[in-house]
């Protein structure tokens, strides 16, 4: 559990940085996870 958040945590950060492609489509897919369970 703990791996995890800190996972989190590290792309959390690194997305507040410049950010390569691979990285950016990353955080799209998890936004838009993250969105579809908060409207349901």
């Amino acid at each position: 559990m703990g791996t995890i958040i800190t996972l989190l945590i590290g792309m959390f950060i690194g997305w507040n940085l410049p950010q390569p492609d691979w990285a950016r489509r990353m955080q799209d897919k998890v936004m838009d996870l993250l969105n579809s369970t908060v409207r349901k």
